[in-house]
């Protein structure tokens, strides 16, 4: 089984302890973080964001483009290229690295014909954004299929890629600049612990009203405000009951649930876990 992994070129997702090799490589799940990375490719990429946020992009050393991802965005990076990222807000990604030889099997199989896409980036599958969050869910409950329903994903998404067009956002009634997102992301993200209300937030982040901001977040972003500020303490919680000793208390007080019952209940829904067990080391 060839495990896909490219040494240091990877490093930014091997360190995560969330990996499997399946059938045609090595899949990660990687919490949030601002990734920031240059990475050549002996094999084909293959991700999911899970949640939303702005990315910039330069494939093959052409220029920088910026891309506002949406939730359960898709994308797809070819065998031989090189990648520069730098994702400027947390996001959660699901990650699978694809051998060449693999990758051309599950074009036979799937009847495609015709050249890869060297770069395809904002896609929309709601079939492979389902599982990929499945694909995450089982990760973190070590659940010994993890590999064989990583393969099913990956040949439903390379399937998506091949169907390549590039997702342009919804045009609509409801649009926010990309200034305007970068703020209210910001600041989200910089007060998680407060009990943020959606006209708070779009007043202190794009004087906007309520009402406009809440419609073009969604419109836009693929996630209603409240359901990206629930991701993102999601996220920071477990980032936290990964990597201190803090009580699950005390953890949820600070990135801003009610309770710590609030944070496991809400774990339980989104994750699929509980908080004390995801705090279990692996055996």
């Amino acid at each position: 089984m060839n495990t896909g992994v490219e040494g240091e070129a990877f490093a930014p997702f091997t360190n995560t302890p969330w990996q499997v090799p399946y059938d045609y490589g090595t899949v990660f799940y990687c919490t949030g973080g601002r990734a920031e990375a240059q990475i050549g490719l002996h094999h084909h990429m293959l991700g999911v964001e899970l949640t939303p946020g702005i990315v910039r992009t330069r494939h093959n050393s052409a220029r920088w483009s910026s891309e506002i991802m949406v939730s359960g965005a898709l994308y797809f990076v070819a065998a031989g290229s090189t990648i520069d990222v730098r994702k400027e807000h947390p996001i959660d990604f699901i990650l699978a690295t694809i051998d060449p030889e693999s990758a051309d099997r599950i074009f036979r199989e799937a009847g495609v014909s015709g050249g890869v896409p060297s770069f395809a980036v904002n896609l929309v599958d709601p079939i492979v954004d389902r599982q990929a969050r499945q694909l995450r869910q089982m990760f973190l409950r070590r659940d010994r299929d993890v590999s064989l329903f990583a393969s099913g994903f990956v040949q439903r998404a390379v399937s998506r890629v091949m169907r390549y067009d590039h997702a342009r956002h919804r045009s609509g009634r409801y649009q926010l600049a990309p200034h305007q997102i970068r703020s209210a992301l910001e600041f989200i993200n910089e007060n998680l612990s407060s009990s943020l209300s959606i006209e708070t937030l779009a007043q202190e982040s794009t004087g906007l009203s309520g009402f406009y901001f809440a419609h073009a977040f969604t419109a836009m972003l693929g996630h209603s405000p409240h359901q990206y500020i629930l991701e993102r303490r999601l996220s920071r919680a477990h980032e936290l009951i990964a990597s201190t000793t803090s009580s699950l208390a005390e953890i949820s007080y600070s990135v801003g649930f009610s309770s710590q019952a609030h944070m496991t209940s809400t774990f339980g829904r989104r994750l699929g876990i509980t908080p004390g067990r995801l705090r279990q080391p692996f055996a």
